[in-house]
């Protein structure tokens, strides 16, 4: 593969690479499914969280390059990350600012989520001099963020004033990933009687986005202009209507052996000794724990690639290290690189596979990556 925005070597103790490799053709060609997939509707791509763990400046430049409208961070700090990384596409902040961020976010062209009543009048006094496009956050049924429709009336006036820079509406669904719709379907009705009582008062935002990730794969986007993916363009989601629009997973994670020695039957290894060998066998140490991201509680638990197999990560995950138990016939040496999650979903090391075994989500998997962690990106 090409390889693009090479980030230094970082290197732990031993001198052994962690990386997470990051495909980023296979991000962009998720962000040209999923605007198949919404009918050709602008994509606002989110990439907070560190673009889900994947790396935001890179992601974010690929995304805008492939055509996104925009991408969606968590806070100002995010999306000042972007800015600083030369990415000049609209950026919108989905948490909202205190109205003393107004000009940060103004001086980078940022646009801001108003996510509730309690700053309107204080956005009306500074927007004069500090303008930002806004949109308008609706709690549908989230529970969250948001103007509840039960306060879109004592609001009306403050929303009045902020009209000349409302440009959207947004909302966020709560259960588009259940096959059960009802929930979803009702959320939709919410936020067209929303819609419709700020058209009454005035106020029509150009852009109009509730549908997130899975929506977009549920046809579930009615009259919305934008569209909002998030995990899907990581190819994380777990819904079957992902896999049948060729999603592609984007991310692995490597780690060199860092040192391999033959242990006797009854050798434990690790903390509180949690593992007995049954056998004579290698063991493997690998320099990636917790504080980069793998989670403790694979320890006896998962499994990692090598050489076309997969061998189970045994003892508890210590904070930088874990162990990797292997056959005496299989060559294994120092340098060697072990998959300890796979890109391919099939793989029973896949981030959605060790997923299910935590009963989590892949994308907790991904949002933990420790930014020590090098990232290597290829097109």
């Amino acid at each position: 593969m090409n390889e693009q925005h090479l980030e230094p070597l970082k290197r732990h103790p031993e001198g052994r690479a962690l990386c997470a490799e990051v495909d980023l053709g296979r991000i962009v060609r998720n962000l040209g499914r999923l605007r198949t997939a919404a009918a050709g509707r602008d994509i606002w791509g989110v990439v907070k969280a560190n673009g889900y763990g994947h790396g935001a400046v890179p992601v974010g430049r690929a995304l805008a390059e492939g055509g996104a409208h925009g991408l969606a961070v968590s806070n100002l700090e995010e999306g000042l990350e972007l800015r600083q990384g030369g990415i000049e596409c609209p950026i919108l902040v989905l948490g909202g600012l205190r109205p003393e961020a107004l000009p940060a976010a103004s001086a980078e062209g940022l646009t801001i989520a108003v996510v509730g009543p309690e700053h309107l009048a204080d956005y009306a006094r500074i927007l004069p001099q500090h303008p930002v496009a806004l949109h308008l956050k609706l709690d549908t049924g989230m529970g969250r963020f948001g103007l509840l429709p039960s306060e879109l009336g004592a609001c009306m006036t403050g929303l009045q004033r902020l009209a000349p820079w409302i440009e959207g509406a947004m909302g966020h669904f709560a259960t588009s990933d259940d096959p059960d719709q009802g929930f979803a379907l009702r959320q939709r009705r919410t936020f067209d009687a929303c819609l419709s009582q700020l058209s009454e008062a005035g106020i029509r935002p150009a852009q109009r986005h509730h549908g997130n990730s899975d929506a977009c794969l549920r046809d579930l986007l009615d009259q919305d202009t934008h569209v909002r993916p998030g995990l899907a363009l990581f190819g994380l989601t777990t819904i079957p209507e992902g896999r049948a629009l060729g999603l592609e997973p984007a991310l692995e994670l490597v780690a060199e052996v860092a040192r391999v020695k033959v242990v006797p039957a009854g050798t434990t290894v690790g903390y509180g000794r949690t593992f007995v060998a049954p056998q004579p066998m290698q063991i493997a140490t690998l320099a990636c724990g917790y504080a980069d991201g793998y989670r403790r509680d694979l320890g006896n638990r998962g499994v990692v690639g090598f050489a076309g197999r997969t061998f189970p990560v045994v003892g508890r995950v210590s904070m930088d290290y874990l162990t990797v138990a292997l056959p005496l016939d299989v060559p294994v040496a120092p340098g060697s690189p072990m998959t300890l999650f796979s890109a391919d979903p099939a793989a029973p090391h896949s981030l959605e596979r060790m997923a299910q075994t935590l009963a989590t989500i892949p994308y907790e998997l991904t949002c933990a990556l420790h930014r020590r962690i090098t990232r290597r990106f290829s097109v």
